[in-house]
């Protein structure tokens, strides 16, 4: 597996990593063979928070990678609470120590590979949180620094606290709006950037024809309006572009919208959601695909920001 160093810090982690935002059930033997098939490929970079299943991501990966927890490389995130059945953002250093001490107790180890600050509090200065991440540094618990979906002030404004590692926000041929200034300022700061959403929620798979591919229980993109019936259609036929590169190299659509990811001049480092083994092997065999300067930019133009129609929020 081609791996990449982690942004300010002597850390080799994967070239891409896996997202355990549904990775939350203990007890389905289809995500252990997820896991085990991922640590066979050199995939280690597992990506949970606490919020991810009110901690049971967490929990699922402690069982995991019982016994084998040095092969991987762990990161969460704190800063989304719920407090009576809602979430909020806290951002406390209070909140943040304790938050961390029970990401540990679940996670059943000693250290977290990276900690992000999931969302910024914006009733409490950065740099007073960032000040508590890195005393957790300093005691060991945590090893790098990494921070999601901020603002390029509050980049620079918690680099100038502790060095950020990584900078973790959304990003695809159909989501590129991070490209203007944060992929810059990520060269500029030597911060490797990790996408979430790499696939566009699967619509860049290519296995998905309507919101009804999706399970009942996926609200969450079952009611995205880009999976709606007036957007899927139009949203469908922007593939074409993507297909006809993938055929040309022997590959899968989404293996080559990963690709794309992975060949960009600055460190970017996706993180799909893998639930299927199957999955997981289609997405670490992305890696071996190699993309010509000309294909590049035939998708760079094919997928320009917002040419996807509709949010991609529910």
């Amino acid at each position: 597996m081609e791996t990449r160093q982690l942004g300010n810090s002597d850390i080799e982690i994967p070239a891409f990593g896996v997202g355990c935002n549904r990775l939350t059930d203990s007890s389905d033997p289809g995500l252990f063979a997820t896991v085990d098939e991922a640590l066979s490929r050199g995939v280690t970079h597992f990506d949970s928070a606490e919020s991810y299943g009110d901690g049971k991501s967490e929990e699922f990966l402690a069982a995991a990678l019982k016994g084998r927890r040095d092969r991987a490389f762990i990161a969460s995130k704190f800063g989304m609470r719920r407090v009576g059945g809602k979430t909020i953002v806290c951002g406390t250093p209070e909140y943040l120590r304790e938050a961390c001490d029970l990401s540990l107790g679940r996670l059943r180890t000693d250290r977290i590979d990276l900690y992000y600050q999931h969302r910024v509090d914006p009733n409490v200065p950065v740099e007073e949180t960032w000040g508590a991440m890195k005393e957790l540094v300093k005691a060991g618990k945590v090893r790098s620094l990494g921070i999601s979906n901020p603002t390029v002030e509050e980049i620079r404004r918690v680099h100038a606290v502790h060095p950020v590692s990584a900078l973790q926000m959304e990003y695809s041929l159909f989501t590129r709006g991070v490209e203007d200034e944060f992929l810059p300022l990520c060269a500029e700061l030597g911060i490797t950037f990790v996408a979430y959403g790499p696939l566009a929620f699967a619509l860049l798979s290519g296995e998905i024809t309507s919101k009804e591919d999706f399970p009942e229980s996926d609200r969450y993109r079952r009611n995205m309006p880009r999976f709606q019936d007036e957007n899927i259609g139009y949203n469908l036929e922007l593939l074409r572009t993507l297909r006809d590169v993938a055929g040309e190299l022997g590959g899968t659509p989404g293996q080559v919208a990963l690709k794309w990811l992975m060949d960009n001049p600055v460190h970017v480092v996706p993180i799909p959601g893998s639930r299927r083994r199957e999955h997981l092997i289609e997405n670490a065999e992305a890696c071996g695909l190699e993309l010509t300067a000309g294909q590049y930019r035939r998708l760079s133009d094919a997928y320009p920001a917002g040419a996807a129609k509709g949010d991609n929020r529910p």
